[in-house]
């Protein structure tokens, strides 16, 4: 679940076809590390899993039926993405 708030951004710098989707790799300054892999991010509104990061750049996966129902099927080098974090559950 997210709040809405916008946390940071991040520039796409790669993008690399699969066979049914692509990987994207973005350039952003989040406050995130290697134990926060598999934690969902929510993207431009889109919600995507953490796949790697390292220096700063962060993997996703998009599936052919993600792009399809997104704004990420025009998605190119250089777009400028919203990220936001998940809500903490409350301990």
């Amino acid at each position: 679940m997210f709040n809405g708030i916008i946390y940071s951004t991040g520039i796409i710098k790669k993008i690399n076809k699969r066979e049914k989707g692509i990987n994207i790799f973005l350039k952003s300054n989040l406050k995130i590390n290697k134990k926060n892999l598999g934690m969902s991010i929510s993207c431009d509104g889109v919600c995507l899993t953490l796949m790697s990061i390292k220096s700063n750049i962060l993997e996703f996966f998009l599936s052919d039926e993600t792009l399809k129902r997104s704004k990420f099927k025009n998605i190119k080098i250089g777009d400028k993405i919203n990220l936001e974090l998940p809500l903490k559950k409350d301990q």
